[in-house]
């Protein structure tokens, strides 16, 4: 069974922004502007490009999980920063018992890992109290995509009829 899953590069970098935006604003203390500031990502050049990298570690993570399912068109990689908004586009081989409900979890739990994975890494720059529970939600992502990777449907003598066909 194939699964195609999509993420959105802008999708991922609001996210980041936005989380970033918010936890920086919640931070505030009516003092401390520059910290609060210095916390809040936004699309200057320095800031795109540390999200724009921290996203493709988190991507590299995801690909090493899927290793199993996941179908490439090339063997090819290197180190160049991706600075473009084109989707990236995963397609999984999964068993044929695997349960096409969980495929939504599977690309919400990847979305989830990559935000909370850059999250992480920016704040571990920019905030460093924050960065232990961002790391912990992109653990408890990777968590769920697993489980996502496992859901199988009950076996039925309609699925059976149909497999041998």
């Amino acid at each position: 069974m194939q699964v195609k899953i999509k993420l959105e590069i802008k999708e991922l970098v609001y996210d980041i922004q936005n989380k970033t935006y918010l936890t920086g604003r919640s931070r505030g203390d009516g003092k401390n502007y520059r910290q609060v500031a210095l916390m809040q990502a936004n699309n200057d050049d320095e800031n795109l490009n540390q999200i724009m990298r921290s996203i493709s570690n988190a991507l590299a993570r995801v690909s090493t999980e899927l290793s199993e399912a996941l179908t490439l068109d090339e063997l090819s990689a290197n180190n160049t920063l991706q600075l473009s908004d084109e989707p990236v586009q995963l397609l999984l081989t999964m068993p044929d018992n695997f349960n096409p409900s969980a495929t939504g979890s599977i690309a919400a739990s990847i979305h989830q890992y990559v935000v909370a994975y850059a999250t992480s890494e920016w704040f571990m720059i920019t905030n460093k109290p924050d960065t232990d529970d961002y790391s912990r939600l992109a653990g408890q992502s990777l968590e769920m995509l697993r489980e996502s990777l496992c859901k199988r449907v009950r076996p039925s003598r309609k699925h059976l009829n149909a497999a041998q066909d």
